[in-house]
């Protein structure tokens, strides 16, 4: 069970992790372009600009022109801390100032922050991948094993077993041999197997015919509560089936078909 716990926390880590990254792997290159009019070294660097933009038109890169002139252009270039313009500064990082501006310089720093990107996305892709053989690991391999523990767990319920014992004793009490007491007592289990089995093909259909799960859940709750409001004595039931179940079962206790319905009612 612990081991179980653990690779389900770790799963759900990678989750968040991979969305995390992914997120940031789509956001493409940010470039600003620090200039002004009527700039003569401005003139020189526009074209070098524009040529940059034309080669990574896939959507890669964004080029933003920042107009210095302005208070909120000025206020961006000088916290950069940059002496003239024309600057350049890439994905908030890396600052090129205007000696520094060139198509190959650009191009170099841009290719650099591709090809990190690219490794980031392909580690994100083997991460999603051992991420989906653990899930598969887990769908195929664990589902039946640990539905089963849970179920096997459960039937060692201190009350559980108490009124168990007491109502097998009930049952093989009532027979004429050891034989037919076995048999009294495969029915009710039979009985009991029964309803769990009535139960969760009850549950999976209701929750088919529901496609959101928070609407499911809301429901679920709901039937709970009400539940224990009836069990507390808070809530009555409309309809009053105490009597009726009690002269059944003393009418049936001792047949075959009343055993296994106490069985299959014990659950309740």
């Amino acid at each position: 069970m612990k081991i179980f716990s653990d690779r389900i926390l770790k799963l759900v880590v990678i989750c968040l992790y991979l969305s995390f990254t992914s997120t940031a792997c789509a956001e493409p290159i940010s470039i600003q372009y620090f200039h002004q009019k009527d700039c003569h070294d401005c003139v020189l660097t526009d074209p070098i600009v524009n040529r940059i933009e034309s080669q990574y038109n896939n959507g890669s890169v964004v080029i933003s022109r920042i107009e210095t002139s302005t208070a909120d252009g000025f206020n961006q270039w000088n916290k950069y801390g940059f002496l003239e313009i024309p600057a350049i500064v890439i994905n908030n990082e890396t600052k090129i100032s205007k000696e520094e501006i060139t198509e190959e310089k650009l191009k170099t720093s841009i290719n650099e922050y591709l090809l990190e990107e690219e490794k980031n996305t392909e580690n994100s892709t083997e991460k999603i991948q051992e991420k989906e053989q653990d899930n598969e690991f887990i769908n195929t391999n664990l589902n039946l094993p640990f539905a089963y523990s849970l179920g096997l767990f459960s039937g060692f319920s201190p009350c559980l077993m108490a009124i168990l014992g007491f109502l097998l004793s009930f049952t093989a009490g009532t027979s004429s041999s050891t034989k037919n007491g076995m048999i009294r007592a495969m029915v009710f289990g039979l009985g009991l197997v029964s309803s769990y089995i009535v139960l969760g093909i009850c549950l999976l259909s209701f929750r088919k015919s529901i496609p959101s799960l928070d609407g499911f859940s809301f429901i679920t709750g709901i039937i709970v509560i009400l539940i224990g409001l009836n069990l507390l004595g808070i809530l009555k039931s409309p309809v009053a089936l105490d009597n009726y179940f009690q002269n059944s079962a003393r009418k049936y206790a001792g047949t075959l078909g009343g055993v296994f319905s106490s069985g299959y009612c014990f659950r309740l």
